[in-house]
């Protein structure tokens, strides 16, 4: 048995997409509290379609919000979310990141509404 079955989480951790990024559209975000006793504290937490929710960091909020504007704006986006190693508190650990997956405008000369007759 891994940690991972062994403690299982409410909320998705660098473990669940570690072997395969994952691909899935934001539901909503909210804050709500985070962590256990004297720790807890609001943070952000994005919904995803069918998958557990995502605690944000300021790095992944921030990916969001320059790909998709204000957090109310990111429902119905989809998003990959992958495992990279990352620093956190001077050591080099698996972390959770988010690419945006915005759809390409289809190119000019496939844009043409003449009908031949």
């Amino acid at each position: 048995m891994r940690s991972n079955a062994a403690f299982p989480s409410k909320f998705l951790k660098s473990a669940d997409v570690k072997a395969k990024p994952i691909v899935t559209t934001i539901s909503h975000m909210e804050m709500e509290p985070v962590g256990q006793g004297q720790d807890q504290k609001q943070k952000p937490v994005l919904h995803l379609e069918s998958e557990k929710p995502m605690v944000l960091n300021r790095t992944n909020f921030e990916t969001l919000e320059d790909a998709f504007g204000d957090s109310d704006d990111w429902p119905g986006h989809k998003i990959k979310i992958k495992c990279e190693r990352t620093k956190f508190q001077g050591k080099t650990v698996d972390g959770l990141r988010i690419d945006p997956i915005i759809a390409k405008p289809a190119p000019k000369n496939e844009l043409n509404d003449e009908i031949d007759f």
